[in-house]
């Protein structure tokens, strides 16, 4: 079997899993992954291949890193569906030319779009590649040369995409960037969706269409219980209401000003609730396209992010404001009532 035949069988199995089928798309992605690296003969513990790459923006990760997202078997597996359906979508709509696929921050392998070459044709879809990590470039210049996939490629570059333009000449149909860590924090998703998008036709699909950061209160005792499965542990989470929105219209709202920070938000927690839900964290919702989502626990991305734990006695108000820069996320001030 060749190389490329190898590939779309693992993808082709990815996509066609069922979304419950855990163990299943854990094997399926765990081959992908070291098919990938036995093409392109990277060595994953190379030190170069593990640095980090430090953007005015926050951190690109590094090759090893990156190639190691795939082992998240339930994000590769719903951002392939998602991307997959979007294109079909896109399909029913673009005439004369392919669909125009822009993929911001690929890592190694462009891993999200490669079943999308065992579906479609050169003349159904085409690719925008970028990558700003180096070694990741060069990985993926390899692999899709070894994978004959120069026919979908209409660009590849190795570019920063907090700062690259699209050329006016290429109507994108769909925006791909998942350039992220759980709260948003320390990669450039932020900057980089407020570079690309403005430049985007208006019916362009993002993905993911959004990403929420939303603050609750936590009791670890309960959670520990529902994770063990007992029906009895009771709710071990409060939520309240979102305090930051990624999506097309809120990228468009902040990115003309270009400020360090968004808008503050502040959430007054009351002390009887405190004494049953002691520890604040951060949860990060991503609706990838439609109805294929990454919820709490989901993803390593969807994990929840601690930030404090706070005083049982005292009632107090928390401020959060989103910060961009060399140091991306969410900060958070806490002070008492």
């Amino acid at each position: 079997m060749s190389p490329l035949s190898h590939i779309h069988s693992i993808t082709s199995r990815i996509l066609n899993a069922p979304k419950n089928a855990s163990g299943e798309l854990f094997t399926a992605c765990d081959e992908l992954y070291k098919a990938l690296l036995q093409i392109t003969g990277i060595d994953v513990e190379e030190e170069d291949n593990r640095l980090t790459q430090t953007l005015n923006s926050g951190n690109a990760i590094g090759l090893t890193w990156a190639a190691m997202c795939i082992k998240d078997y339930k994000r590769t597996k719903r951002f392939m569906d998602g991307i997959y359906e979007a294109t079909i979508d896109k399909l029913k709509t673009v005439e004369g030319r392919p669909v125009h696929i822009l993929y911001a921050g690929t890592g190694p392998f462009a891993t999200l779009v490669l079943p999308l070459t065992a579906r479609f044709t050169e003349e159904q879809i085409k690719f925008t590649l970028l990558e700003v990590n180096e070694p990741s470039f060069n990985c993926l210049q390899k692999l899709t040369g070894t994978l004959q996939m120069e026919k979908y490629i209409s660009n590849i570059q190795k570019a920063d995409a907090t700062k690259w333009e699209l050329p006016q000449s290429e109507p994108v149909d769909i925006f791909i960037s998942e350039t992220m860590q759980q709260g948003l924090a320390k990669e450039p998703q932020v900057e980089l969706c407020m570079n690309i998008v403005p430049q985007l036709p208006t019916g362009t699909v993002m993905i993911p269409q959004q990403i929420t950061l939303t603050p609750a209160l936590i009791n670890p005792g309960k959670r520990m219980q529902k994770k063990l499965g007992n029906p009895d542990a009771g709710n071990d989470i409060h939520l309240f209401e979102p305090i930051f929105t990624l999506n097309k219209k809120t990228t468009l709202r902040y990115a003309d000003g270009r400020l360090p920070a968004f808008p503050e938000t502040t959430t007054n927690i009351p002390a009887a609730l405190i004494s049953s839900y002691p520890l604040l964290y951060l949860l990060t919702d991503i609706i990838i396209y439609k109805k294929e989502k990454l919820l709490i626990d989901n993803s390593q991305l969807t994990l929840p992010l601690k930030l404090a734990e706070l005083n049982r006695q005292q009632p107090v108000s928390v401020t959060f404001q989103y910060h961009l820069g060399t140091r991306p996320g969410m900060r958070f001030s806490v002070q008492c009532l």
